[in-house]
């Protein structure tokens, strides 16, 4: 097994890195952190757009639909570029939902949104999550019934991160009540400025905005359908497992915080001499910077499986558990080591790492429950993975 990557593979690193050079500036930076998941401001949009110009939205697409036909470990060192540079995140839109319009929407669908995606004019949010219907998305109750040439749909969604920017909803419905619960459910997209949606904003303690939104009568087009009516289930797991993997591919932002905290303990003192020379916080550290190498492999390794033309439900899953894991042990680790100054936020001017740590820890539990808590995660790894049978009721340990 080769461990490096190729001379393309570099190549493209290399582009990457100076694409950054020239469009990531300062203030879309400062804008980056002045927004964490409040939306897009117009140096972000701008950013977008560069990036749009070229053609990276689309980059692993088929050029049969716009795309460059790139490889999932390009997509990954995209995204790990970006995510440590600062700069705004590789959307899901492009990396997840886009590829699954790709492979399972109609002739229609396509016609319909993979352009303007591609140009950075449709952003998806995902309208899964209700009240009752969390990790047990099968038992959600949002309703879409046909009426002649539109669907009418009722119902509402809750922990709708992005709902308040983005510009059309990725929505699961339930459009036959006497079928099997996963058999009933098909997506639909619904423009967020439709007649009849409301968003209401919900605010976490990671500082991200996220949203509750109800749908009143709501009419769109029927070919608004994703696919095939009542196949919504089979769609839903898949971009889950594309989602997983982008989740847990967050490994960039990771590495940077890690090279932050080695560059604090080279520089700060504790009782007349530099951290780093203290044996216990080089142990820690370097076993932070190998847990990150790791995090970085299983991503190279979920993309290959991707590359291959695999759903990577079992290591991206893996990937998912073990770097939002490593997340919250890394922003623990340096919360530890910098001690209260570790609490000042990115507001602060003094804030070491530039407040990065403070965000981290708050952020670190978001990860672990996005995409599917690592509960139910453990779950399929021992089902799916490891062969074992679901627990009898009454008899789990």
């Amino acid at each position: 097994m080769k461990f490096e990557l190729s001379d393309q593979q570099q190549e493209w690193q290399a582009e990457v890195r100076d694409f950054l050079r020239h469009h990531l500036t300062d203030a879309v930076r400062a804008e980056v952190i002045a927004w964490h998941g409040h939306g897009h401001g117009p140096r972000t949009r701008d950013f977008y757009k560069a990036v749009a110009d070229r053609n990276w939205t689309a980059l692993t697409w088929p050029a049969s639909c716009g795309g460059m036909e790139r490889g999932a470990i390009d997509q990954f060192i995209l995204a790990e570029e970006f995510e440590y540079a600062g700069a705004p995140r590789v959307e899901m839109t492009w990396t997840s939902l886009a590829p699954l319009l790709i492979r399972y929407g109609t002739d229609a669908n396509r016609a319909l949104w993979l352009e303007d995606i591609r140009s950075g004019d449709i952003l998806f949010a995902l309208g899964y999550s209700e009240s009752e219907a969390g990790t047990d998305l099968a038992s959600l109750r949002t309703t879409a019934r046909r009426d002649g040439d539109e669907w009418v749909i009722d119902g509402e969604k809750t922990w709708n991160t992005g709902a308040h920017f983005a510009t059309h909803e990725w929505l699961a419905v339930r459009t036959n009540a006497e079928a099997r619960r996963h058999r009933g459910i098909s997506l639909i997209v619904v423009p967020i400025g439709a007649p009849g949606v409301q968003t209401y904003p919900i605010l976490t303690w990671s500082g991200v905005r996220t949203s509750r939104v109800v749908f009143t009568n709501v009419r769109v087009p029927a070919d608004n359908l994703v696919g095939e009516v009542d196949r919504g289930w089979a769609y839903i797991t898949g971009a889950l497992d594309f989602e997983r993997a982008t989740i847990g591919g967050h490994v960039g932002s990771l590495r940077r915080l890690v090279d932050g905290l080695v560059q604090y303990a080279g520089e700060q003192k504790r009782d007349g001499r530099l951290l780093r020379d203290d044996p216990a916080v080089r142990s820690g550290l370097a076993e932070l910077a190998l847990d990150v190498e790791l995090a970085g492999l299983m991503g190279l390794e979920v993309a290959d499986a991707i590359d291959r033309g695999q759903i990577p439900t079992l290591p991206g899953t893996v990937q998912k558990v073990f770097t939002t894991e490593l997340r919250t042990k890394v922003a623990d680790v340096g919360m530890r080591l910098l001690g209260q100054t570790a609490l000042l936020s990115e507001a602060e001017p003094d804030a070491p790492l530039g407040g990065f740590l403070e965000w981290t820890y708050r952020w670190a539990p978001v990860q672990r429950f996005g995409g599917g808590t690592n509960e139910v995660m453990r779950d399929i790894i021992a089902q799916r993975g490891l062969g074992l049978p679901r627990a009898a009721r009454g008899q789990g340990r």
